[in-house]
């Protein structure tokens, strides 16, 4: 038997037992077994110890760590009080709520955490994306934590951290950019000890409210809050002055600014303030002491004016916010955690997993949400932590303030927890990124400034959505629009043309494909056979192997033939299922396209110049 009857013979064994294996199991068995074989693995001991870290690192736990995670999560609560009550009232919540979010996300990722450095509490862009929901349904948006906790979990336990991969470097700094100056803007109004609010926090009405209201302008709140300002950014420079200790001792206030500003403020306020109906700044006023009872998110609800709302109406009232909460936190919490790895891999899949569990135990107390914090990570960070249980202290922690410092949280000036905020933005925009974006590649800027006028004009979640929708529309035309060569040759006397395809093929580039081969055709009519070099084609689908077969027929009705060279074998499996008598004659694996051309005329009974 010669080589080209052996090749051929083997090529059709492959076929038939390709075919053979489709029709020995039928698709609800296989689905049943898939789905037995995924249960096992779910519920073995191994991956219950995968998702639930501590059960790793608590039976061996040093004693020598105690002092670090201590240091840590001490160290982190001084900075933990004063944002998470800036992100409460941020949020229209009330400034209880940020700490109540951040006790629960704490204590739940103490549990479920797999990154060390990691610090779960409400962010600013979690306050800003709930803000506008909480004007109508106040705690009803508790439902929207849960929902996107639940959304959260799914993504995990089906391994959709991939999902993340849509949203590109340009979509992400338009939308963080565009979130900074909104939220910088929304505290404007606090910072100048304005009291009334505009009816939205968004960028634009914010600012409208501020020049209505100039004359609202309380001179005392805007000393104190410019000052604040100020003297953070002072704080945060000096954190590389001085050496040894000294430069030891400028790294911890710069790392510590929030809670001295705070505690500056706190001690202004009350040695200022000799009649509590009419303070000298705006305080931050009552803080409810305790903590609140547990209850299932309402799944209907009633807000202060008597207006009903039933699920669909909380639903219709949170639009979009269900699917890009859980996207925004996934983001963040992965950005943070691959910050502090050191270089090391982090199982993207755990974090969204324990992101999930952790948002799921806030939605029982809080409505407000929570996500990895850049800045208190970097706190934990620096602080030398060993393990997560410095985010259980922290929560042990911020249980004692709300039991014994509320009669101090009420003297917290409003403009000082504004510094805090606008402070905290400034430092968020990543211009250089901005202009990485720029001098890499233009094309990217349309993306970002997409990204960000959306957000900025009409809404966040929005926004982000329509960064998201043009990357895909590059990403589908880029799939369209394979790069195809072609090179004319002869070869065992037939006038051979090669195509060359740089990608794998989608049904969007069907017909850009089949167009450009009959082009080519009609350009060079002596040609006899048609080679198309699949060797870069790594995927193909229904559509595309259909229209190969249409391909063939066309080719034939101009006597000219076809010819697939070095397509892999799971491509050439899709063709097989569809139509094996059609394209086994026309595949070719050689590995020298004289050989592959030479043994396929031989094959099909066409004399062979042998020279």
């Amino acid at each position: 038997m010669s080589k080209d009857e052996v090749g051929t013979a083997r090529m059709r064994r492959v076929s038939q037992r390709i075919l053979s294996n489709d029709h020995q199991e039928s698709a609800p068995a296989a689905a049943g077994r898939w789905l037995r074989q995924r249960a096992r693995t779910v519920c073995s001991y191994s991956m219950v110890k995968r998702r639930i870290p501590v059960l790793l690192w608590l039976p061996n736990y040093q004693w020598s760590f105690l002092p670090f995670d201590i240091i840590a999560g001490v160290t982190v609560t001084l900075t933990a009080i004063p944002q998470s009550i800036a992100y409460g009232i941020l949020s229209n919540l009330g400034p209880q709520y940020g700490i109540y979010s951040n006790i629960m996300g704490c204590l739940a990722y103490a549990v479920f955490g797999s990154v060390k450095d990691v610090t779960i509490a409400p962010t600013s862009l979690t306050a800003i994306m709930v803000q506008v929901i909480v004007q109508e349904l106040h705690y009803g948006t508790a439902l929207l934590t849960f929902l996107a906790a639940l959304i959260t979990i799914s993504f995990g336990v089906l391994n959709l951290g991939v999902l993340v991969r849509f949203i590109s470097i340009p979509v992400i700094m338009g939308f963080t950019t565009a979130a900074c100056f909104t939220i910088g803007s929304a505290q404007v109004r606090s910072l100048l000890g304005i009291k009334t609010q505009g009816k939205r926090a968004d960028f634009v009405t914010s600012w409208d409210n501020v020049f209505t209201h100039l004359n609202e302008v309380r001179l005392a709140d805007a000393l104190l809050g410019c000052s604040s300002i100020l003297l953070l950014v002072i704080m945060k420079l000096s954190k590389d002055l001085g050496e040894g200790r000294s430069r030891t001792f400028f790294k911890y206030f710069a790392l510590l600014r929030n809670a001295t500003i705070v505690v500056i403020g706190v001690t202004l306020a009350y040695c200022l303030t000799s009649d509590i109906d009419n303070p000298t700044f705006l305080l931050t006023g009552h803080v409810q002491a305790g903590f609140p009872a547990f209850q299932v998110p309402p799944f209907s609800y009633t807000n202060d004016n008597g207006t009903v709302y039933g699920f669909g109406d909380m639903l219709a009232v949170m639009r979009t916010s269900i699917i890009t909460i859980p996207l925004v936190t996934t983001l963040e919490i992965v950005s943070v955690g691959k910050a502090f790895s050191k270089g090391k891999s982090i199982d993207a899949t755990q974090e969204m997993f324990a992101l999930g569990m952790s948002n799921l135990l806030v939605s029982f107390c809080s409505p407000l949400p929570v996500a990895g914090s850049f800045t208190r990570s970097a706190l934990n960070h620096s602080s030398g932590v060993r393990t997560t249980l410095s985010c259980a202290i922290t929560a042990v922690m911020l249980m004692i303030s709300l039991a014994l410092l509320t009669d101090v949280l009420y003297y917290i000036p409003k403009a000082t927890l504004a510094a805090i905020v606008i402070s905290a933005m400034a430092y968020m925009i990543d211009w250089e990124e901005i202009w990485n974006i720029w001098r890499t590649k233009k094309l990217d800027m349309i993306p970002f400034l997409a990204t960000a006028l959306a957000c900025l004009f009409y809404e966040l979640d929005y926004g982000i959505l329509v960064g998201i929708g043009i990357n895909c529309c590059f990403l589908l035309y880029l799939m369209s629009t394979p790069r195809l060569t072609v090179e004319l040759m002869e070869i065992a006397n037939l006038r051979v043309l090669l195509v060359n395809i740089d990608q794998s093929l989608a049904f969007s580039a069907v017909d850009r494909l089949r167009g450009w081969i009959l082009k080519q055709i009609e350009r060079h009519d002596d040609v006899e056979l048609v080679v198309i070099d699949g060797s870069n084609v790594h995927f193909i689908d229904m559509t595309v192997a259909k229209s190969f077969a249409e391909m063939e027929h066309d080719l034939q009705m101009r006597q000219v033939r076809l010819l697939l060279w070095r397509f892999e074998p799971e491509i050439a499996c899709t063709l097989l299922r569809l139509r094996e008598e059609l394209f086994l004659p026309i595949l070719r694996t050689d590995l020298e396209l004289q050989d592959a051309v030479t043994r396929w005329k031989h094959l099909h009974y066409l004399p062979t110049d042998v020279s």
